[in-house]
């Protein structure tokens, strides 16, 4: 088994095993349609810095003393 190999061919086809799209020789079925994902709701700024305050408070309790 030797020559090229189109790895971008054969990580698509994984892909599309993975995700339970049945491929035919190699070709995408016509009738599949990519999923469609939920739009996310743009955060205001406000929400953003709520958010990075959380997390940053979250991520100081975790941080106790390390010489214990």
């Amino acid at each position: 088994m030797s020559g090229r190999v189109n790895w971008s061919r054969i990580a698509s086809r994984n892909r599309m095993r993975r995700q339970g799209v049945e491929d035919i020789n190699g070709k995408m079925p016509l009738f599949a349609e990519p999923p469609k994902k939920p739009r996310r709701k743009k955060l205001s700024k406000a929400e953003l810095r709520q958010q990075a305050a959380a997390a940053f408070l979250a991520w100081r309790t975790g941080q106790g003393s390390k010489d214990r």
